[in-house]
């Protein structure tokens, strides 16, 4: 009998194996399919999800660029001139069509992807947030277009030139001028205020630190300063930063030799920039106390 049992394994282990070729053969079950269905549907949405999200996430970034360039070029009728230049008319007339072909290119990005949000199974209030404040925020730059090209019809400009926008080439040339002289006024943009260190304090443009009892606390400048408590300035036509009191204290540190404290009658005057690039390389704000 116990020769017998080999045969018996063997004859068991082949029963096996033949019922699982068999199982092969017949593939997955009903179950096994529908998960697998499911599983690719899942991965098909989440990527069709993220594509959507990865797409609308570049176009928003292209609007906001749109605007930014926008807002740069707001202010083209040089304040309190009555007549313009020939260079001046033909700077603002490309600046004028410039704007007209972003807010164009912006309100159609702006409607295509709310087309796309709409089609898509993606329920994302967010999106729809920032859609509906691209929306708002284009509204406000029409408007503000609107008044300015009043101000060019009351200097003779015509209306079909106000209203013009530039081909496609034209376009992508005019923007990338405008970008790298945008990069440009951000790299020459600096900020300034100047008060007395109750009032700096106050605006949040500076805290104090050290001391005892209030005793000598020292100013410095605050990091997280909003820059609307700050006045803003171009360093590369800067030259005077007014000052009123008696005494001026400097809290941001700028080298002794590039500037002068001018007075007038024992009076502060103004604050000399001698050397600009001096001036502002270690910090581009400016806070001074005066008394």
């Amino acid at each position: 009998m116990q020769t017998q049992r080999p045969s018996l394994r063997i004859a068991g282990a082949a029963v096996l194996a033949t019922f699982a070729m068999v199982a092969c053969e017949r593939g997955p079950s009903e179950s096994e399919k529908a998960a697998l269905a499911e599983n690719a549907r899942l991965k098909t949405e989440v990527q069709s999800r993220d594509s959507l999200i990865e797409d609308m996430t570049r176009s928003f970034g292209d609007i906001e660029q749109n605007l930014a360039i926008i807002e740069d070029k707001e202010k083209l009728l040089p304040p309190g001139e009555e007549s313009l230049t020939v260079d001046q008319r033909e700077r603002i007339m490309r600046d004028i069509q410039l704007m007209n072909s972003l807010m164009q290119e912006s309100r159609d990005q702006v409607a295509e992807l709310t087309k796309k949000l709409d089609r898509s199974r993606v329920d994302s209030g967010s999106l729809r947030k920032k859609l509906k404040a691209l929306d708002a925020e284009l509204a406000s730059r029409d408007s503000a277009i609107l008044v300015m090209k009043e101000e060019l019809l009351a200097k003779d400009f015509k209306i079909e030139e106000v209203n013009q926008k530039l081909n496609t080439f034209e376009l992508e040339m005019a923007r990338r001028e405008a970008t790298i002289e945008q990069l440009g006024n951000e790299m020459h943009t600096a900020y300034y205020a100047v008060g007395s260190v109750k009032e700096l304090e106050e605006n949040g443009v500076v805290k104090r630190d050290g001391g005892l009892l209030g005793i000598g606390r020292s100013s410095a400048l605050n990091e997280a300063v909003s820059s609307n408590k700050l006045s803003t300035i171009d360093t590369r036509n800067t030259e005077r930063i007014p000052l009123s009191g008696k005494k001026v204290e400097l809290v941001t540190e700028h080298p002794s030799g590039s500037y002068e404290i001018v007075k007038e009658k024992d009076e502060l005057a103004y604050l000399r920039i001698k050397d600009p690039d001096a001036f502002w390389r270690l910090s581009h704000y400016l806070v001074a106390e005066v008394r």
